[in-house]
């Protein structure tokens, strides 16, 4: 599916930028990530990966809803931030995003679970993910 088809099925349609809803999905992102931090002491790999999975999309929808939209579908938010975030520093978590969004999917689908290393590297790129989306989000939304 192109980013064209995702309008076109009304996968990503228009919304009032609403600055609110965007530092909403900001403390959902951060709670999610608390959240698998808390279950990687618990060892329950997959559930942090799922969560910090979570934390990763809430943060990309709040980059989407500070442009007026909003998804109805995992893949086309990616393909949205991917053209948005080209040529940024953002632009490797977008592509690790989309990565873990598949992955996701054979996790939470298939029952595949997550060793303590994919556990681990997923809350650290979700750090770096959301602290850079903030950073983004603080100077777009002045």
């Amino acid at each position: 599916m192109t980013l064209d088809e995702c309008f076109k099925n009304n996968y990503l349609v228009k919304i009032k930028i609403e600055p609110e809803k965007v530092k909403a999905l900001l403390t959902q992102a951060h709670h999610f990530l608390e959240r698998a931090k808390g279950n990687l002491e618990l060892e329950y790999f997959d559930v942090v990966f799922l969560l910090a999975y979570n934390s990763m999309f809430s943060a990309g929808r709040a980059l989407l809803f500070s442009k007026g939209l909003k998804e109805r579908n995992h893949f086309c938010l990616i393909a949205f931030l991917k053209k948005e975030c080209t040529g940024t520093d953002l632009e490797r978590f977008v592509n690790i995003l989309d990565n873990y969004r598949r992955t996701r999917q054979l996790v939470q689908y298939s029952g595949i679970i997550s060793s303590e290393d994919e556990a681990l590297e997923s809350v650290r790129d979700c750090e770096k993910f959301l602290d850079l989306v903030e950073k983004k989000l603080k100077k777009d939304l002045k």
